[in-house]
């Protein structure tokens, strides 16, 4: 295991991951409260995933016919479509019919270190150190201040938000580490993942799932089609693989974790959405989270 780790490293780019990582995380900030926009729009979560893939997939098809991973079985296509696919997408679009930008971005983002951590360990091999351990129990306490800020655990509904946020930021957690474990290509992924997504999801969808695409505003379909084809689904799948790639996995799902506070505050002026003070206190103790996982190196 200590040969295959070093051997990942050797040509790697420490700046490049981390400027990656940032656009990534300017990416999926974007992605929360476009995502919460789209949420409390006419549309359906169904038409949002629909809209994504459709047009992600539709972009790049050519490189599907190019780049097509034959090597790869047809489970390993799909465990890997699934981490930034469809499953992903509805469970963080379902989440914010439920909870807040604050939420979202906390749940998803913040708590990937925590699953990424977690998997490293059991599929790698790769022991946190005490720092990492540490560090998940702050970030678990922000992740919990979060919650509670807005009766998370108590009355409100938002707690099932919360747990669709934490279910998606799983599937992400796995995904990561296949990418390195299974050698995938930047082409590679590229062919696949939007192609595999769209194929399976838009005939379902158009058949069986509910839809208001019909009576939708036009500038509510462009913005989710647009911003969540190109931006998580092509650049984002871009910078992402860079990053996991240059910086490894667990350090790029705690540069990750800013997402929380870049979206609460664009969630300001796009949403109305101000966050309560419980949240920022969240926010700030998920982001210490981050800097220590950052500073912890796996034994």
């Amino acid at each position: 295991m200590e040969k295959s780790e070093t051997k990942h490293s050797e040509g790697t780019s420490p700046f490049l991951g981390v400027f990656s990582a940032l656009l990534v995380a300017l990416i999926w900030s974007g992605f929360v409260v476009i995502s919460r926009m789209g949420a409390k729009s006419p549309l359906t979560i169904y038409d949002m995933a629909a809209l994504r893939f459709g047009f992600a997939g539709l972009l790049l098809l050519p490189a599907t016919y190019l780049w097509w991973p034959r090597r790869l079985k047809i489970w390993q296509v799909l465990v890997l479509a699934a981490g930034p696919g469809v499953p992903y997408a509805l469970l963080a679009y379902g989440g914010f019919l439920f909870a807040p930008v604050s939420h979202g971005g906390v749940f998803i983002n913040g708590i990937l270190p925590v699953f990424t951590t977690f998997i490293a360990l059991v599929w790698m091999g790769i022991k946190p150190t005490g720092r990492s351990l540490f560090a998940i129990f702050i970030i678990l306490t922000g992740c919990a201040l979060t919650a509670f800020s807005k009766g998370g655990f108590g009355g409100s509904n938002s707690f099932i938000g919360d747990l669709l946020f934490a279910a998606s930021a799983l599937l992400l957690a796995i995904y990561m580490p296949a990418t390195k474990i299974w050698k995938l290509t930047l082409k590679e992924l590229l062919s696949f993942i939007p192609f595999v997504n769209a194929i399976l999801f838009i005939p379902i969808w158009f058949v069986a799932l509910p839809s208001n695409l019909e009576g939708a505003p036009w500038h509510d379909i462009f913005l989710q089609m647009i911003f969540q084809g190109l931006g998580p689904s092509i650049l984002g799948l871009v910078f992402f693989f860079l990053a996991i790639k240059h910086l490894g996995a667990t350090p790029t799902a705690a540069i990750l974790a800013i997402v929380p506070s870049i979206a609460a505050l664009m969630g300001i002026p796009l949403l109305g959405d101000i966050p309560l003070t419980l949240e920022w206190v969240g926010m700030g103790f998920v982001t210490i989270g981050i800097w220590l996982t950052l500073r912890a190196k796996p034994s």
